[in-house]
């Protein structure tokens, strides 16, 4: 249940309830694979929660708890989510305001699938966990190592962290399983978490994996052979390094302008 909210506040009685419905669809569409609701739906929860109680805990957290039975894992960097700018002038403000004057950005489009941590030692796959509730997934790494686009090894002989999205095509879709799933996303999301290969209704093997992110493993944590990273003070330079790694990234679209217009003008073209 949701953390409780001090009957002084009118709204209290609502705030409790959207906290539990926020809990439960999470549960069901991170854990279960299986949403009641639409993500249209969701986020209307989510924005009603977050307009009666900005404050609130649930509001911080993402994802669910992993269920109970699964090899949990702690994200050495948590996955947190990000805020959604939809219409022209929230896109606007997070130029203006959010990023103080942002003039160079990188834009991926955002991919409907389960995310995914994976963990190179010394350039090699260990690990891969689920996101889970944020601070602490579920680890998948047996799945996906089935996934044919994810590398067992990197090019560059370190310790990191790559996180991204893994999803299913939807031409593998509609021609293996347009008849037994309602949608890919649903599928993805079972094909990395099932235990048992057999049983499960779609194979790993159909996913790929798409990174939008590289975290490093700092001086105290990692190996002692695992070499310093190269300084990446862009977005851009990430991707191109990850490129380099032979890990398919979500996109690498830079997008640049020379006032505050010019560049909220340019993301919003995107959107169309």
């Amino acid at each position: 249940m949701g953390e409780g909210v001090s009957h002084s506040n009118p709204d209290a009685s609502r705030i409790n309830e959207l906290a539990s419905l926020i809990i439960h669809h999470s549960h069901l569409y991170y854990n279960e694979a299986n949403p009641e609701i639409s993500d249209a739906e969701f986020d209307e929860l989510w924005d009603e929660l977050k307009r009666l109680d900005p404050n609130h805990p649930q509001l911080e957290r993402v994802g669910s708890d992993v269920p109970p039975g699964s090899e949990k894992v702690n994200h050495m960097f948590p996955m947190r989510s990000l805020d959604k700018a939809i219409s022209d002038e929230e896109i606007k403000h997070f130029v203006a305001e959010t990023t103080a004057h942002g003039r160079c950005f990188i834009a991926q489009p955002k991919l409907d699938g389960s995310a995914l941590s994976l963990e190179y030692r010394r350039g090699k796959l260990v690990r891969a966990a689920t996101r889970g509730s944020g601070e602490r997934g579920e680890d998948v790494t047996a799945n996906a190592r089935r996934i044919p686009n994810i590398p067992f090894e990197l090019e560059w002989a370190g310790d990191c962290h790559i996180r991204g999205e893994v999803v299913m095509p939807l031409e593998i879709f509609n021609e293996k399983y347009a008849e037994i799933a309602p949608n890919p996303r649903n599928l993805a999301a079972g094909a990395l978490r099932q235990k048992h290969i057999e049983k499960g209704k779609a194979k790993a093997e159909h996913l790929e994996f798409y990174a939008y992110d590289v975290r490093f493993v700092g001086p105290k944590s990692r190996h002692p052979d695992s070499p310093e990273p190269s300084f990446m003070e862009s977005d851009s330079q990430a991707t191109k390094w990850l490129i380099e790694q032979g890990i398919n990234v979500a996109g690498d679209t830079v997008v640049e302008g020379e006032n505050d217009e010019d560049t909220s003008n340019a993301l919003i073209a995107l959107t169309r």
